[in-house]
């Protein structure tokens, strides 16, 4: 169903599930009533909130040309540069790998002058339902239709989102297997509050920073990389001269970094 499909942008709403939903006549007998129970209680990602499954905040989705069913994908979930919307996922994606991830991206929370679109990392909203809510039900959508790895999902951004992808990260952990930071902003106050990132031990982290990005936003970075390393999460950090652009040849980083974490997985 998904082959050679490059990228698709929808409201959120839209992927209620692009796959056919289980049938609870399909199941082993055993499993039918607990199945059925399990879809009508509130644990059930679409009705736990309905403003949140209600949701048209728009949302794109990048799958790899040849895409294996069989093969469990890792996530990248792309929080996107200032001055863009969720649409450079597909240009993000390229560069990074054309084949290793399934992208999801959401357009920021914050509409600047010119028509684009920024991160809030101060406000934890979009469309008036919380971010971390609308996350997690648009994977759990997502992961209904398409073969991801659970324990291989991926927090990214550049600028101001990769301040949101980083205070995801805090408010929720357990849901995923580290970050990707370039350029961090740190303009949200838990970015140098040490007691904020005590939750991250042992989360990998990779965070480039610029030399141009001037000495305020240095000291900030600075602050922020050693409040990560005393909470105990591996954090590497690639200095750079200019800006990292992430829809360059430079974001295929990304994909040996996560990669190289996924050999070390399997090796071990």
């Amino acid at each position: 169903m998904f082959n050679r499909v490059r990228s698709y942008a929808f409201r959120s709403s839209e992927l209620d599930s692009p796959a056919p939903e289980q049938l609870a006549s399909e199941l082993p007998t055993e499993l039918r009533e607990a199945y059925e129970d399990w879809y009508q209680s509130r644990m059930t990602p679409d009705r736990y909130s309905k403003a949140v499954s209600q949701s048209d905040w728009p949302v794109s989705i990048f799958v790899p040309e040849q895409y294996e069913e069989a093969y469990a994908y890792p996530l990248l979930t792309w929080f996107h540069s200032d001055g863009n919307d969720e649409g450079q996922l597909d240009s993000v994606m390229r560069s990074v790998s054309s084949q290793n991830f399934i992208g999801l991206s959401l357009r920021g929370n914050q509409r600047l002058a010119d028509g684009s679109y920024c991160w809030n990392a101060k406000d934890s909203k979009v469309g008036g339902v919380p971010l971390s809510a609308l996350l997690h039900l648009t994977t759990c959508r997502l992961r209904r239709a398409m073969h991801i790895h659970s324990e291989r999902i991926y927090l990214a951004g550049a600028g101001r989102g990769a301040d949101t992808a980083l205070r995801v990260l805090q408010q929720h952990p357990e849901w995923f297997a580290g970050a990707v930071l370039l350029d961090p902003v740190c303009e949200f106050n838990e970015a140098s509050d040490p007691a904020a990132f005590a939750s991250l031990k042992g989360k990998p982290v990779l965070c480039s920073v610029a030399h141009a990005c001037g000495l305020e936003n240095m000291a900030r970075s600075v602050r922020m990389v050693r409040c990560l390393r005393d909470s105990g999460a591996q954090v590497e950090v690639d200095l750079t001269e200019d800006f990292f652009d992430p829809e360059s040849e430079a974001a295929r980083v990304i994909d040996r970094w996560v990669m190289n974490r996924v050999l070390m997985e399997t090796c071990v």
